[in-house]
């Protein structure tokens, strides 16, 4: 079983957009931000805020919008 952590954008319709899959580096930065299993796997899905887009925008190669709903942080099993 293979979990990515990733970055999420959806569109108008409410369907996903786009993703960017996180490096497993970038979890200890977000435990303050939101909720990690101890296996490094992010629990739920997270709107967007200013912290956590500081934080992951280095994966993202566009500007994280967070004034807007459409971006989320989560984890998916593959």
């Amino acid at each position: 079983m293979l979990v990515v952590n990733m970055v999420e954008r959806f569109g108008a319709d409410e369907f996903l957009d786009r993703s960017w899959d996180l490096p497993p580096e970038v979890i200890e930065p977000l435990r303050g931000q939101v909720e990690v299993t101890p296996e490094g796997w992010i629990v739920d899905m997270w709107r967007m805020t200013a912290q956590i887009a500081a934080i992951v925008q280095p994966w993202v190669d566009e500007p994280i919008d967070v004034e807007s709903d459409s971006w989320f942080i989560s984890s998916e099993q593959r």
